[in-house]
């Protein structure tokens, strides 16, 4: 994606980091359902239109989400879809893309949580790699081009029981969606996802109140130029941390807290 939608996709990406965090949300349905949301928009032409068209106001694109989804979709997916069709893209398809990509993200950070992320990550190549190098495979897959469902169906049989379950998901998904990207380029695209996730750094970030969005990205914003890289920021309520921040990036601490500055100049006055 490029422009408004690069734009559009990165705040959207850190505002589904806020909106999916916590034990009670399921990321594996979520990613299900965005599948699903984004397969229902994809299935009429008009309805893709409407929900990409930037000059309409993103309430009304919300209110259309929002009628077709809630009750069919978790709240946590929801959110999610209002955040993107609130949004504006330069293309129609970025929508779509939108959508598929915060389904990949969900998985893969549930393959982070479970400490599986390098697992799915290689397992995914080798798919890649099998498919690309069989022809029997390949023309499978091909010859059910128009039917989602037999190409996952497919690729199920090929690697249930064979590959870690969120593999699986993301392998359904790589081959599912209706494309004309081949099946073994999708799958080496969302390995590439899983890669680009191991090499961010990750930043806890601990205070005692809630941080606000604005305050979030801003904290964010200020990690990424210090370490020239994209850092996942994690923020955690801490009642020990008082009036400040705690922050861990790797083996760095940055300790803004009362505590910590009170100490401080307790050490400087008995130097």
């Amino acid at each position: 994606m490029r422009g408004t939608s690069s734009t559009s996709l990165r705040e959207v990406t850190q505002r589904s980091q806020d909106l999916l965090r916590g034990d009670d949300v399921s990321l594996s349905q979520v990613a299900e359902d965005l599948f699903g949301a984004a397969d229902a928009i994809d299935s009429s032409n008009q309805l893709v239109r409407m929900l990409s068209d930037g000059g309409r106001p993103a309430e009304v694109k919300q209110s259309v989400a929002r009628s077709l989804f809630e009750g069919r979709v978790s709240p946590g997916a929801l959110s999610v879809i209002l955040e993107i069709v609130g949004r504006r893209w330069s293309e129609q398809e970025d929508v779509l893309d939108a959508l598929e990509q915060l389904g990949v993200e969900a998985l893969l950070e549930q393959a982070t949580r479970e400490g599986v992320l390098e697992q799915v990550e290689e397992e995914l190549f080798q798919i890649s790699r099998v498919i690309d190098e069989s022809g029997e495979l390949t023309g499978a897959l091909d010859d059910a081009r128009e039917h989602p469902e037999q190409r996952a169906g497919i690729v199920s049989r090929l690697l249930e029981g064979r590959v870690h379950p969120l593999t699986l998901a993301l392998a359904r998904r790589a081959v599912g969606r209706r494309t004309d990207v081949k099946p073994a380029r999708r799958l080496l695209g969302f390995a590439e996802f899983a890669s680009a996730r191991r090499r961010r750094l990750l930043a806890i970030v601990r205070s005692a109140r809630q941080l606000t969005p604005e305050q979030q990205s801003r904290l964010s914003s200020i990690l990424t130029r210090i370490y020239g890289r994209e850092v996942q920021t994690n923020f955690e309520l801490d009642e020990d941390v008082v009036g400040g921040l705690r922050v861990q990036v790797g083996d760095d601490l940055y300790d803004a807290t009362v505590l910590a500055r009170l100490a401080q100049a307790r050490s400087r006055l008995v130097a």
